[in-house]
């Protein structure tokens, strides 16, 4: 299909094909970023559960490490949010709405895959700590570093979305 056969439907419809864009781009990123998050809660949770279960007063530290996975869809959360609010204020143009669809795409890399992997050394951390508890402080910095990866799609997606005045 034509792109311009597009834009004349979206012109004689009311019909915005910018909010269409950057609500997909929102959702790529939001999504991916969600599923990223939830495997790698259920991977480091599931070793954390098996920890507590030998040992009950491991419970608060390991919840630390296993939450810590969640982030990365706070992070998509967010720059989702500033995408709908760009949409809200209605002047989302073609151009930007394929810029919130880049962003979109980038965090659902970065999130997403940082999602899993931080759950994988969370995982790691937890097993580690069970064996021996007097290093299981030291061992949350080797699942905060994965969080440097989500950090930069965070960081990527705001200026994207400020530089470009999306919301």
């Amino acid at each position: 299909m034509d792109l311009n056969v597009l834009i004349d439907y979206a012109g004689n419809n009311s019909v915005s094909i910018g909010n269409v864009l950057a609500v997909l781009g929102a959702s790529i990123g939001l999504g991916f970023a969600g599923y990223g998050a939830s495997k790698g809660l259920g991977i480091s949770g599931a070793a954390a559960a098996g920890a507590t279960a030998e040992d009950e007063k491991n419970f608060s530290k390991f919840l630390v490490l296993e939450a810590l996975p969640q982030t990365q869809v706070i992070y998509a959360f967010v720059i989702a949010i500033l995408i709908t609010l760009g949409v809200m204020k209605g002047a989302m143009t073609i151009e930007k709405g394929f810029m919130c669809i880049g962003v979109g795409i980038a965090l659902a890399v970065m999130e997403g895959v940082s999602g899993v992997y931080q759950g994988v050394a969370a995982a790691a951390a937890v097993g580690a700590a069970a064996k021996n508890p007097k290093v299981s402080g030291k061992l949350i910095i080797y699942v905060v570093m994965v969080e440097l990866t989500a950090l930069l799609g965070f960081v990527f997606g705001i200026l994207t979305l400020t530089v470009n005045k999306i919301y």
